[in-house]
């Protein structure tokens, strides 16, 4: 088994409502994505992904449309946060990503994991999305393994 990863990154805000502190407060972040897939390399003479065990440029497209293009200069509100729904509701321009569950770091890599899984499943037999991680700040990432 050989792994594979590829990042991108995105800045969107959020607030975590029931927090302790100042996470309580809308703010936002420089977001860094890393997806991490594992299998066997493709070993097909004259095949495009001959040696490879996801093509880079495919992971990449993927990341982009299913991850950063949704969250992108966004703000990444809790549905149940109905003081930030309502606020932000003021205009119906603004990228506003409603979620079942506070935007933590934590949560918010599960949430990509979800949105790829499907995607490296359906094109790649036996190769797995084995690992997210997402950083919220340069030294602060949570990590989602299924």
């Amino acid at each position: 088994m050989i792994a594979i990863s590829k990042e991108i990154e995105f800045d969107a805000g959020h607030r975590v409502p029931d927090h302790a502190s100042k996470c309580r407060n809308p703010h936002g972040h420089r977001y860094r994505v890393r997806a991490t897939c594992e299998g066997d390399l493709v070993a097909e003479p004259g095949a495009a992904d001959d040696g490879m065990v996801v093509d880079f440029g495919l992971l990449k497209t993927w990341l982009t449309e299913r991850v950063h293009d949704v969250l992108d200069h966004g703000f990444i509100v809790a549905e149940y946060d109905t003081v930030m729904v309502d606020a932000l509701a003021v205009d119906p321009g603004w990228r506003v990503i409603v979620v079942p569950f506070p935007p933590t770091a934590e949560h918010l890599a599960r949430w990509c994991y979800d949105q790829l899984a499907p995607a490296v499943a359906e094109h790649w037999r036996g190769v797995e999305l084995t690992m997210v991680e997402l950083w919220e700040t340069p030294t602060s990432k949570a990590v989602f393994t299924p």
